[in-house]
């Protein structure tokens, strides 16, 4: 997969002024200059937030606390109702807590994953039967019109809080807090609904937001770094006061959840280690069995039913990865035995036995790692429930909008979404998928990942990293900084964990680095010992023993000096074509048809080792291979198997040959010669 890289070049003079006038060091300084941040007043108003708005800025908040208060003063039975995610479990604890410590009568109901999102008619009619007579939302509601109704039909009263945007007409209820309702005019509107919720909090206690954050902003924290909100303002001063809250939680669901994690007691926890190890945990027990889990561990005070909790959820989240992986393995394979299925614009893969829960998941690790939106579909009673991810300009929600006359349902927004088709239309939806993306994405987006500079090895010193920890948390509207090394030597590429991941040995000159590779086994990176490579890497700084070390990630790699733009869209032209597209001239044709010394090139290289395409373009760039003609060859040799071509990895490898074959047997040859002669 060919992303583009952005390479900024910082204004050195303008980051060593910032330097001077923050203290912070030089690397930092040109983080925040490329941002456009170039003066410390600026900087100083990006990092240091320290306050949270009055919630009673919130359209409808003083009703919603009113209508709360008394019944909690006149002992009437109230029920939370929230939501399968992080962002809703860690909601509905957080009201359902601080109404139990008012001395509320309080129940809280979340619904499972199958039930779908949102209030259902007949978990509404069993809570009227169980005698409550007001329903608080968290995390949904604002587009439960229908549900609204009928709880006013039934006696009952309805409080909605939420953070999705708001249709056409608001929910009948007493109070609809939701940032996003057209006439409300607080400032800070990107906030999730847990963090809605702290605002209630806050709210309940007459406006001081300082012991709803005390109390509750590690819960607040984990949502708002699940739901990915952008980490400026309010988000920024949440999350950094809650992760410092997580470090000494007296929670003890939390406190059991980080030790199944082996997380250290009283090591800083960063937004990315609760990104990757607590919240896909907590989400786990939604996705493989019921959320009520989450909540419940996050409600106990019981030390012993705490431990057992994290346990089972524990046990649920590497269920979670199994499942993945498993999902993943069949979804390569079906290209290893049918490359053609990644030259479309869209990715779209269906299967038996797929887990629901995670196949969004499983449509995002796809798209990263082939660079195009993706679409994957589980079989079920009714036909197929699907999922879908993209990135750019191509609109998943557009998609299925434009598709919906074969689908039972769907929703979502640019980014993501949902759906289910009956197995009569499935057909017809995958080729409307292609059709849509034909004809509004005529030239896909290419995923493109930027960095703040190409670094010289020697800069990256633990000394230097750690002046980057100023501008934590990160995550969505403060990226972690990614940088580039060039013309690294590659020394050595060893497997981690059994395999699953791999770690290289690089050198440049004198100096010497490692780099992790997450979720890559060794012989699906295409690297070998001895390329040269270039590496888009990000980095952290551990402590062990009194001494600091450098962790580095690789976010993607290439061969060095490889032409960028050139292998895009040569890329690009070769997809085109085998969609069956009319290339632009005649000249792209001839570019891709092959010669036979090229033939005979690639097939001596092969002899001796395994090559990627992009090795074969570079040791044979001087005798006019492209990146084109480098795959109509892997095609040509496959289909004649005179060489196995690994479409996953782009990797071309010797095979046992049978018989001699002419070229002209190959379709594949013969077609590409005719385009170059008409």
């Amino acid at each position: 997969m060919l992303k583009r890289w952005k390479i900024g070049e910082p204004d050195s003079k303008k980051a060593e002024q910032l330097r001077r006038q923050g203290s912070i060091s030089q690397l930092c300084a040109e983080v925040l200059v490329s941002r456009g941040i170039e003066n410390i007043e600026r900087a100083a108003e990006l990092l240091n937030v320290s306050e949270m708005t009055d919630p009673f800025l919130l359209k409808d908040m003083d009703r919603a606390v009113e209508r709360i208060l008394a019944a909690v003063d006149s002992g009437e039975r109230i029920c939370v109702y929230g939501d399968y995610d992080c962002d809703g479990v860690t909601a509905t604890v957080m009201l359902t807590d601080w109404l139990l410590c008012a001395g509320a009568d309080v129940t809280w109901y979340i619904p499972t994953r199958k039930e779908g999102y949102g209030m259902r008619e007949e978990q509404i009619r069993r809570l009227h039967d169980e005698g409550v007579s007001l329903i608080i939302t968290v995390d949904n509601g604002i587009s439960a019109i229908d549900e609204a109704k009928l709880i006013r039909e039934l006696g009952m009263e309805l409080v909605v809080t939420d953070h999705h945007r708001a249709g056409d007409v608001l929910p009948e209820a007493v109070a609809v807090v939701d940032p996003f309702r057209p006439d409300c005019t607080s400032p800070y509107k990107t906030i999730c609904g847990a963090v809605v919720v702290l605002k209630l909090i806050s709210a309940l206690d007459g406006g001081e937001w300082e012991p709803a954050l005390e109390q509750f902003g590690d819960l607040a924290a984990l949502a708002t770094i699940a739901d990915v909100m952008p980490l400026d303002g309010e988000n920024r001063f949440i999350v950094q006061t809650g992760l410092k809250l997580l470090v000494n939680t007296d929670r003890m669901g939390l406190i059991s959840l980080m030790a199944v994690c082996g997380m250290a007691d009283g090591e800083p926890i960063t937004a990315q280690t609760a990104a990757f190890q607590l919240i896909p945990r907590i989400n786990a027990a939604g996705r493989f069995a019921t959320a009520t889990l989450a909540a419940k561990l996050l409600l106990t005070d019981d030390p012993e039913e705490a431990q057992i909790l994290a346990g089972e959820i524990h046990s649920l989240n590497q269920e979670r990865r199994a499942t993945e992986q498993e999902i993943i393995e069949q979804i390569l394979d079906e290209i290893r035995r049918a490359p053609e299925l990644l030259h479309a614009r869209v990715l779209v893969f269906a299967g038996e036995n797929w887990h629901h829960g995670v196949i969004g998941i499983v449509a995002a690790r796809l798209m990263e790692r082939f660079g195009k939106p993706c679409f994957l579909m589980a079989r079920e009673a009714d036909g197929f429930r699907g999922s879908a991810r993209s990135f750019g300009d191509f609109s998943v929600f557009e998609c299925l909008k434009a598709c919906a006359s074969h689908l039972l349902r769907y929703g979502g927004h640019t980014s993501a979404g949902g759906f289910t088709v009956t197995e009569s239309e499935k057909d017809a939806f995958c080729m409307a998928i292609q059709s849509y993306a034909a004809e509004y994405n005529p030239v896909m987006p290419v995923m493109t990942a930027e960095a703040v500079r190409a670094l010289d090895p020697q800069t990256l010193t633990p000394e230097n990293v750690e002046g980057l920890s100023i501008l934590e948390p990160f995550g969505m509207g403060n990226p972690k900084p990614m940088f580039v090394l060039n013309q690294m030597l590659v020394t050595e590429v060893l497997p981690l964990s059994g395999g699953v991941h791999t770690k290289l040995r690089l050198r440049s000159d004198n100096v010497q680095h490692e780099v992790l590779m997450f979720r890559f086994r060794p012989e699906e990176t295409g690297i070998t010992s001895g390329m040269q490579i270039d590496v888009l890497i990000s980095a952290d700084v551990k402590e062990y023993m009194g001494r600091q070390s450098l962790t580095l990630r690789v976010e993607d790699w290439r061969i060095s000096q490889a032409a960028q733009e050139q292998a895009i869209a040569a890329q690009a032209a070769y997809d085109a074509y085998c969609r069956g597209e009319k290339l632009p001239s005649p000249a792209y044709y001839q570019r891709m048809c092959p010669h036979r010394k090229d033939l005979v090139a690639v097939y001596q290289i092969v002899q001796r080792m395994p090559m990627t395409i992009s090795q074969i373009c570079t040791l044979l760039k001087d005798k006019g291979m492209n990146r084109c003609r480098a795959r109509m060859i892997a095609d040509i040799f496959r289909e004649l198997n005179l060489l196995s071509y690994d479409a996953v990895t782009e990797t071309l490898a010797k095979c046992s040959v049978t018989q001699k074959r002419e070229l002209n047997e190959s379709e594949a040859y013969r077609k590409i010669y005719t385009m170059t002669v008409q």
